[in-house]
């Protein structure tokens, strides 16, 4: 296996544990910002993690991929397409679903917060 793989890998990985920590200090407020009990969420399934895993998996290699193609020069290049991804396309087109859903910007900013710290360090380690 290339190191290229075990980077991306590795990314998906810390994103997945991000959200694991993430949701443990803001998992009461986003159940209410959802308006959900505990029990909705079905804690002992094992499916929304596999899906959370594969998730993660399939964003940092499609950052690696960006990365590789626009070949930033420094950190602050770097960045900048990190945090253009996140804003210009996640939050771009994932604002709709809230608003649709008439969520809370609560549960928005706690969902998209996790996303911006979680693309920021794929972003750092696949490239």
């Amino acid at each position: 296996m290339s190191s290229d793989a075990l980077w991306v890998i590795g990314a998906a990985f810390v994103n997945f544990v991000l959200g694991a920590i993430w949701y443990s200090v803001f998992g009461k407020q986003w159940l209410h910002a959802w308006k959900l009990q505990h029990k909705d969420i079905r804690p002992g399934d094992p499916k929304p993690y596999l899906l959370a895993f594969i998730g993660s998996l399939y964003a940092s290699y499609g950052l690696f991929l960006m990365l590789k193609h626009i070949q930033p020069q420094n950190l602050v290049e770097q960045l900048t397409v990190g945090l253009g991804c996140w804003l210009f396309i996640q939050v771009g087109l994932g604002a709709k679903h809230y608003a649709f859903a008439r969520v809370s910007g609560k549960a928005f900013a706690i969902d998209y917060g996790l996303d911006l710290v979680g693309i920021v360090l794929m972003t750092f380690m696949v490239y």
